[in-house]
């Protein structure tokens, strides 16, 4: 586009001023000329038609009297005025009786078509040319005697002097315009002086402030509107000074602010990059915000495949992991140690912990969602090491108890056998051999499945698992038991409550020796209350806080309580404080619950009872990792 031509407003003023200027001395000129030239010839008019009156008054007597002599005299005396080139004198009938320069004319009679109009039309006023050109004017009046026509006078006057008046007129118009245009440029170009100063100031100011020199001031000398315009440059000047230093603080407290942000998402990355544990990040809408080199490895994908795309898509071989993060963008609650295995596309699975948290901005505006995963291969060897080194160090208590209970038995029986051969024939030593042997026998036996049931590898038969039922088949098989030693029953737990994964007829020995365990505790006649409770853990439990995770079964007794000194061994096999116990009932049931990927737990108060919690998984995906470490476990063993 091209760059419009720059004209300077003082040339702009000026061109203006007499372009108006000349268009009104124009006009001007032309209506004072019109007026001037009309004047003068209706002058030349008047004077001229006095002149043929006069000579018409004159010349009536003559004409009357045919004294043609007088005629002459008469149009002599009238050719002698000023302009006047002819005067002449017709008859009636159109004949030249008198001539002021051409006698001969006189008897002749004109046929011209001015002297033809002159006749039919006087009084007439006619223009008409000379016999060398010159412009001339020709007036007819007629000769009126009571009212008839005797003759007509016709005056010839010269138009030079008129002309050359009017031409006068307008040199002297002409000249009073050019001095108007010339005092009117004059006047143009001292106000628009004037005025394009302070305005060429201004621009000047305008353009420096444009490129940046806000030290700008135009000294106001005048009090009408560009006196107005300096002061409210000079304040716009002050304002924009002001406020460039305003800006220059600002954007240094933006830099530093910015190196700040610049240093903290340095450390932010470098932090993230370090974490052993994975992070993701969604946003509100559910898209992949961020995914440290931890989160890539546990997922298989690099973060440049994940960023920015929905997590349905990002994570759509993991449904549970997907389940996790939408019930936190959809409750805005976080999730605690939530175990699941990890599908990957090209490895192995893995089993991870995830622990998700709303991200919130300062004003606590919901951002999105942090999922934390873990890896728990570690821990998973760990625990299989411990497990292993647990069941290498159990296996010299177990040896120490296995001999020290089939001892007993063993003793008892090699006596009878010793015996046997020498008292045979003794009747009441074989019913006393037929009476302790078998029984010691069983004892043995008794002792040697409950060993089988610890170490065999388990072999769970999962399916969906409603406790209640189990629960109540316990209660009746120890009824007996419990109306006679006149204990109470409570059972507590939420109508229609969901069933969990697991091995009914596992959970159910597992249920069985723990409500054996807390009869065994009250003491015989002694009364007593056994409370069976199931319920979803709460935040004082010390499961991550209140969910549907997991399945709390507690069994609670009013006996004696657990000495403190014999807390560590109470899940230990062949420990027992009762007299003809084995000490295998709790350690088969800790066995049962942890295979099902639970815990169990206990706290007791001497004098005031226990109460044990079996924290049993809800869900089939939140345990597939503890199954995985059991089914190895059992492979294992199996070898």
């Amino acid at each position: 586009m091209r760059r419009p031509v720059f004209v300077s407003l003082r040339t702009k003023l000026i061109a203006g001023t007499l372009l108006i200027v000349a268009v009104l001395m124009a006009a001007v000129t032309a209506v004072v000329e019109h007026r001037q030239r009309t004047t003068i010839i209706e002058e030349v008019h008047r004077r001229g038609n006095a002149l043929a009156e006069g000579l018409a008054g004159v010349s009536v007597g003559a004409l009357l009297l045919y004294n043609f002599t007088a005629l002459e005299q008469n149009v002599v005396r009238f050719d002698l005025e000023t302009d006047v080139v002819s005067a002449m004198i017709l008859d009636r009938f159109g004949q030249v009786i008198a001539h002021s320069r051409a006698p001969s004319a006189v008897g002749s009679t004109p046929s011209d078509v001015v002297s033809l109009r002159a006749l039919s039309e006087a009084p007439l006023f006619q223009e008409t040319a000379g016999p060398h050109g010159e412009p001339l004017y020709d007036i007819a009046v007629p000769i009126l005697v009571e009212g008839a026509r005797w003759g007509t006078v016709r005056i010839a006057l010269s138009r030079q002097r008129m002309d050359a008046e009017i031409s006068r007129t307008r040199r002297e118009l002409a000249g009073v315009a050019v001095v108007a245009l010339v005092l009117g440029s004059l006047a143009t170009a001292v106000v628009a002086r004037r005025i394009s100063r302070p305005v060429r100031q201004l621009a000047d100011g305008v353009a420096a402030i444009a490129r940046g020199e806000l030290e700008q001031r135009i000294e106001p000398r005048r009090s009408d509107e560009l006196g107005r315009l300096a002061l409210a440059f000079n304040e716009m000047a002050a304002q924009l000074r002001q406020q460039r230093a305003d800006l220059e603080v600002a954007d240094a407290a933006l830099r530093q602010r910015f190196a700040e942000l610049s240093d903290l998402k340095s450390y932010t990355d470098h932090i993230l990059r370090s974490l052993v544990s994975g992070l993701v990040t969604l946003d509100l809408d559910g898209r992949v915000v961020t995914v440290n080199p931890a989160a890539e490895l546990l997922t298989g994908c690099t973060a440049t495949a994940l960023a920015g795309r929905p997590a349905n898509e990002a994570f759509h071989y993991a449904p549970e992991l997907l389940d996790v993060l939408h019930e936190t963008l959809r409750t805005r609650v976080g999730v605690s140690q939530v175990s699941l295995v990890l599908p990957r596309r090209d490895r192995p699975p893995v089993p991870i912990e995830v622990i998700t948290t709303p991200l919130r901005g300062a004003e606590g505006q919901a951002l999105g969602v942090m999922a934390i995963l873990r890896d728990l291969t570690p821990v998973r060897q760990l625990e299989e090491q411990l497990r292993r080194s647990d069941r290498l160090a159990a296996l010299g208590t177990l040896a120490a108890g296995l001999a020290h209970e089939i001892k007993n038995p063993l003793t008892s029986i090699m006596t009878f056998s010793r015996h046997v051969a020498r008292r045979f024939d003794d009747e009441r030593f074989r019913q006393r051999f037929q009476s302790v042997v078998p029984r010691e026998l069983e004892r043995i036996n008794a002792i040697v499945d409950g060993l089988l049931r610890l170490a065999r590898p388990a072999r769970l038969v999962l399916a969906p698992v409603h406790l209640p039922p189990l629960i109540e088949q316990a209660l009746e098989l120890y009824a007996p038991q419990i109306e006679a030693r006149r204990i109470g029953v409570r059972r507590e737990w939420p109508v229609g409550i969901s069933p969990i994964p697991g091995d009914a007829e596992h959970l159910y020995q597992a249920i069985l020796n723990l409500v054996a365990n807390a009869l065994d505790a009250m003491e015989e006649g002694g009364g007593g209350t056994l409370t069976v409770r199931l319920r979803w853990p709460q935040e004082s439990d010390g499961f991550g806080g209140a969910s549907h995770d997991r399945l709390l079964l507690e069994v609670m007794d009013t006996g004696a309580g657990i000495k403190p000194e014999e807390t560590p061994d109470v899940f230990n096999p062949f420990f027992t404080t009762k007299s003809g116990g084995t000490g295998l009932g709790l350690a088969i049931a800790h066995k049962i619950v942890e295979d099902h990927g639970g815990t169990v737990t206990f706290r007791s108060s001497p004098g005031q009872g226990t109460v044990f919690t079996v924290a049993l998984p809800a869900r089939a995906g939140r345990r597939a990792d503890l199954t995985t470490v059991v089914q190895r476990r059992s492979g294992t063993q199996a070898q």
